[in-house]
Formats: C-alpha cells, sequence, structure tokens
C-alpha cells in the first residue's frame, strides 16, 4: 500500500513536470514566432500609406468594365448606379487594403519595365484623397515568389507585394452590394379554439 502511494505521487510530479514543460516550450515558440513576425513586418518596404478616412474616390478593373465608386457624406455609391444599396462594411475592408500598401522587396536597377508585365497592367487601382491622387500598377505575376508585380504613379521603383491586394480589388458591384433581407415575415395564425 505505501509502495503503490509513492508511485502515484511520482506519476503525479511527473505528470506536472510534463505539463509545465509543454507549457513552457509553448509559451516560448509562441514569443518567438511573434518576434519573427515583428521582425519580417518590420523589414517591410512601405509603397503608400493613406488613411482610409481621407479616400473620397476610388476605381478599379473588374471583368474588363472599369468600376468607379464616389463617398458622399460618409456613405459610398457606385459611379455607374447610385441607386445600387453598397455593403458599406464591404467597401471599408475592401479600401483597408490600400491603407498601408507594404512590398517584400523592390527593383531599382532594371533596364525595360515591361520585362516585369508592365506593357500590359494586369489591373491598375486609382484612389483619390483629399489631397491626392493614388495610382497603383500591377505587371505580372512572380510565380516562383508567389508575388505580383507593382508600381505606383510617381515612383519609379518596381516593388514586389502580396497577391492579396489584386486579388481583392476584383470584386464585382455584386460582391459590394448590401444583401437583401430575403427572411419573409410569417403571418400570424389564430389559434384554435376547442368547444367544449
Amino acid at each position: 500500500m505505501q509502495n503503490q502511494k509513492k508511485q502515484f505521487i511520482i506519476l503525479v510530479i511527473l505528470l506536472v513536470v510534463c505539463v509545465g514543460a509543454w507549457l513552457g516550450i509553448r509559451a516560448y515558440n509562441d514569443r518567438a514566432q511573434e518576434k519573427e513576425e515583428k521582425e519580417t513586418e518590420a523589414k517591410k518596404i512601405t509603397v503608400a500609406e493613406i488613411n482610409a478616412d481621407d479616400i473620397t474616390a476610388f476605381s478599379y478593373e473588374s471583368d474588363g468594365a472599369e468600376l468607379s465608386f464616389t463617398n458622399t457624406d460618409g456613405t459610398w455609391t457606385y459611379d455607374g448606379d447610385p441607386s445600387i444599396p453598397l455593403d458599406q462594411d464591404a467597401v471599408a475592408s475592401l479600401l483597408s487594403n490600400v491603407e498601408k500598401v507594404t512590398a517584400e522587396d523592390k527593383i531599382e536597377d532594371y533596364d525595360d519595365i515591361s520585362d516585369y508585365g508592365f506593357d500590359a497592367p494586369t489591373q491598375t487601382i486609382h484612389v483619390t484623397t483629399n489631397e491626392k491622387e493614388y495610382v497603383f500598377t500591377f505587371g505580372m505575376n512572380n510565380s516562383l515568389l508567389g508575388q505580383d508585380y507593382l508600381m505606383s504613379e510617381g515612383d519609379d521603383t518596381v516593388y514586389l507585394v502580396s497577391t492579396t491586394m489584386k486579388n481583392t480589388f476584383s470584386k464585382t458591384v455584386s460582391d459590394l452590394t448590401k444583401e437583401e433581407d430575403t427572411e419573409t415575415e410569417t403571418e400570424a395564425v389564430p389559434e384554435e379554439t376547442t368547444e367544449q
């Protein structure tokens, strides 16, 4: 009986030590990952920073058609048909991609921008604020790195950026349209009264 007690205590101690070690390793890994993410973020190159609240208009191409939008008194409307009710949160989410445009790498010494696909751009995004207009032009995709080539108007540098920005600015008007409430009100059914 005494031996069983000792074995049980030893097992409990071992279990506590193992759990403590596991928690310690997990905390260390979390801190290491956080540090790595901060270092990666610090290495990124800032292409442009735009306050989303200052954006008055923007446009981009989707399915071969240029879509343009205007902000009037804090409400976004589609220029092609202002009567379409846009999902304001969806538009805000879209514009969050231009608040801080960052690049993984940049190329300043090159012979011809056509080498990066800028002779036939794959996407052009115009963003207008109260003070300035930003034009972001996308060249080809670097499939090896999984990134897009980008140029910003007024800057001769070719940037390598995540594909997220270009992919996000491919939404159609219907993607940005507020979903109508399809729930129909159920008519109240009168309660049946049983005759006694």
